[in-house]
């Protein structure tokens, strides 16, 4: 039919694949996912590359003839599973990075022959893991990752997966004990009692180096580009939120201070305009400096508009209207809190983010003398 051979009916084909020995479909299928795949390379065609790595994954390690041919595989797995990560399909992300690992394997040494895309592999499917709730699948990769690591900067993805499932799991005092130690690593300690006197050395410290920059100085700041410096700074927002699930005040509040000290001495990153926007409004709030709190609210979000990261607007946007709804009209301002909400939806925040934004926002309408039914309306919205 139209110069091709097609099959009369589905049994009759499945009877022709049943007759060939198990050995001869795994060759077929990779010969034949093979030959799919490199056409899928050079044509750029994710969805073809996605047809013939699953193709190649139906024959196996097996059917690999040799260890070059074995890692054109995992690195097609690598390729196939981020592009199923970016259509969200964290299953069969992790199943293509999983079969990736399996090519390798055929090698004993294949950590030490090929680090970096073992490394790569082990990473992303060890956040399918999670993002799957596999958390033995989890475990064992991390530890692998942990094992087999050559330095401590290639550890941080693995830590920060682990520290997610820990909050994720319930165990929020592992998630902190285990952050409190990389944090001691990479030269960042934080004290282990934080009295109102050490928030007080922070505070005083904080002020004396901002005192010296304009906000025009502070936005010409280059961007962080030290690993172990944004690392400490994921760590120690991840600590914020950790701290908030065991209502541990007391070291929340010289978090965001010791995120600007950091941004001061490498450079500002994408978590820094949310820093200053906490900075801010512990001024104005709790300090009752409303005329300097304001100002670096207004800084943190010039200083978000600059970064191209677009991941953290949510958090900045919600920390900054605490002290706007107290200096411009409540009822314009109060709007940001919904802007903040989207923003967390769409960079995929966390749930308590959202559910904090959305109280906020739904409690300022009240007090603003919104009318009651456009109230409840948002309150179904959000």
């Amino acid at each position: 039919r139209n110069g091709k051979f097609y099959f009369m009916h589905d049994k009759l084909q499945e009877a022709a694949y049943s007759k060939m020995k198990p050995e001869e479909r795994c060759l077929h299928h990779n010969r034949y996912g093979l030959a799919l795949g490199f056409v899928a390379v050079r044509e750029r065609d994710d969805r073809l590359l996605l047809t013939a790595v699953t193709q190649i994954n139906h024959g196996g390690p097996q059917a690999v003839i040799d260890d070059e041919q074995a890692v054109v595989v995992a690195n097609l797995n690598l390729d196939a599973g981020k592009k199923a990560m970016y259509m969200s399909d964290f299953f069969a992300a992790h199943s293509f990075f999983e079969h990736g690992i399996s090519y390798l394997r055929l090698r004993r040494e294949y950590w030490n022959e090929h680090y970096d895309l073992s490394l790569e592999l082990f990473n992303l499917a060890a956040k399918c893991a999670l993002m799957n709730a596999e958390h033995d699948s989890l475990k064992m990769l991390t530890d692998q990752i942990m094992h087999n690591a050559k330095c401590f900067e290639d550890k941080f993805q693995a830590i920060s997966v682990t520290v997610t499932l820990l909050n994720w799991s319930g165990n929020v005092p592992a998630a902190v004990e285990l952050i409190r130690t990389t944090l001691s690593s990479l030269d960042e300690e934080l004290p282990s009692a934080v009295t109102p006197t050490v928030v007080k050395k922070h505070l005083d410290n904080t002020k004396k180096q901002l005192a010296l920059l304009s906000d025009d100085t502070l936005l010409s700041y280059l961007t962080m580009v030290n690993p172990s410096k944004l690392f400490a700074v994921e760590l120690l927002v991840e600590l914020y939120g950790s701290l908030t699930l065991i209502g541990e005040r007391a070291t929340q509040r010289i978090i965001p201070l010791r995120v600007i000290q950091i941004s001061l001495t490498y450079g500002m990153s994408p978590h820094s305009p949310t820093a200053f926007a906490q900075y801010g409004s512990y001024l104005a709030l709790i300090g009752d400096e409303f005329e300097e709190g304001y100002r670096y609210v207004k800084f943190a979000l010039s200083l978000m508009k600059k970064l191209p990261s677009r991941a953290h607007d949510g958090s900045t946007l919600f920390w900054s209207t605490h002290t706007r709804i107290h200096i411009e009209p409540m009822q314009s301002s109060i709007e940001c809190y919904l802007d903040a909400y989207k923003a967390h939806m769409k960079s995929g925040n966390t749930y308590v983010l959202v559910l904090a934004t959305s109280s906020m926002y739904n409690n300022c309408c009240l007090w603003s003398g919104k009318e009651l039914n456009a109230v409840v309306d948002s309150m179904k919205d959000t």
